[in-house]
């Protein structure tokens, strides 16, 4: 997804109208691998203001992620806008301090390098492969939304108190 801006840069038109589906299998950012699972959409433009080029575009797509309770493969869906400038590296930083700044070299715009910059701050916090998710045992480490534990769980509170407090079950006798 490599976008040439010869058109604005030689004042041609005043915006790239952006619409472009693409089956991408990943994104690599900062030595991390997203997985796609789906075609990735991006609707928007990009144009030319006083500052410079100023991108406004929306990304969605399905990335594969593992489940944090069980670690099996989810879906999960991914939508956030992009909002900011594309600068060239010797910037004035105090000029963008309230916007997001994207590098770009030449008069070429990579998206996907941009998606990857923006695609960390926009990942969900953790996904889940279903809200009742049981996760893994933690004795035997059988996923427990598939099968029953096999590892002897069952053992006795007093087997596993910390030495350190056992003391402290003497509080809770009854006489």
């Amino acid at each position: 997804m490599i976008i040439s801006l010869d058109k604005l840069n030689r004042k041609e038109t005043d915006k790239i109208d952006l619409n472009f589906s693409q089956k991408i299998d990943t994104i690599n950012y900062c030595e991390n691998t997203y997985k796609i699972a789906s075609p990735l959409n991006l609707i928007g433009k990009i144009s030319r203001n006083n500052k410079g080029y100023y991108i406004d575009a929306d990304v969605s797509f399905e990335m594969i992620d593992n489940c944090a309770r069980c670690l099996d493969e989810v879906k999960v869906p991914i939508e956030y806008a992009i909002e900011g400038f594309l600068v060239k590296a010797d910037f004035d930083e105090d000029e963008f301090e309230d916007y997001d700044a994207f590098i770009i070299d030449g008069d070429e715009v990579n998206l996907l390098d941009i998606i990857g910059q923006t695609l960390i701050f926009n990942l969900p916090g953790q996904s889940l492969c279903k809200e009742d998710c049981k996760g893994l045992c933690q004795g035997c480490g059988a996923n427990l939304n598939r099968e029953t534990c096999a590892c002897s769980q069952i053992a006795n509170d007093e087997d596993e108190i910390d030495p350190r407090f056992a003391k402290l079950k003497d509080l809770f006798k009854n006489d």
